[in-house]
């Protein structure tokens, strides 16, 4: 797999070395102090050893600090991955939701001009499932879609649902008889929508049983 320094795992993965790297060197800082201040107190020491000790501690001072200023940069770097990478998820999940109640609401028949409605009365019912790489778009413990045309027969969803071709729109359904009188049983009236109805009614349409 190709290195990539912004990948949320390598920053992480970064993070976590240099911080064990600066841990490493904050220990090796206490140690050399503590070696320089005993032989500060020692009168016997040679003087080039002083100095190399001195020089030792210097260099691990140094590499501390710019140890420490990588893992601050490190860290900041992590924490506007992660966001980043948060937003992308958010993102990808409403895409999914909105597309998957877009081909939903289609298939189960739902009036054009309602649609917005209805995804946002249903949007919050809307939960993905992760299996494996794929994402699966449930309402409840149902597959979307499932869900969605079982809503739209519903009570309540049943409102926002075209009528059918033949019985809306300007063609109420039912029979044309000799008279010119269209009739119609009163199940399939029933099934109508309010404006088919109304439109069958004032239409003189009668019913047969």
């Amino acid at each position: 797999m190709a290195f990539d320094p912004n990948d949320p795992d390598t920053k992480a993965a970064l993070k976590a070395a240099i911080d064990e790297a600066v841990a490493g060197l904050q220990t090796k800082n206490t140690e050399l102090l503590a070696k320089l201040k005993k032989a500060q107190k020692d009168a016997t020491i040679d003087p080039a050893d002083h100095a190399a000790l001195q020089a030792e501690l210097d260099d691990v001072q140094t590499k501390l600090a710019t140890a420490l200023k990588d893992a601050k940069t490190a860290k900041a770097e992590a924490e506007t991955a992660k966001k980043a990478l948060e937003g992308e998820a958010v993102f990808v999940s409403k895409l999914l939701v909105d597309n998957g109640l877009n081909d939903a609401l289609l298939k189960a028949g739902v009036k054009p001009e309602m649609t917005k409605a209805v995804k946002a009365l249903l949007s919050g019912q809307v939960t993905l499932k992760t299996e494996g790489e794929n994402r699966i778009a449930l309402m409840g413990d149902k597959p979307l879609s499932d869900a969605v045309i079982e809503w739209a027969k519903s009570d309540e969803g049943k409102h926002f649902v075209a009528a059918p071709a033949n019985q809306g729109g300007g063609a109420t359904g039912g029979k044309t008889g000799a008279d010119g009188v269209k009739t119609m049983a009163r199940a399939a009236f029933d099934s109508l929508a309010p404006d088919a109805k109304m439109e069958f009614t004032k239409g003189g349409g009668k019913l047969t049983d």
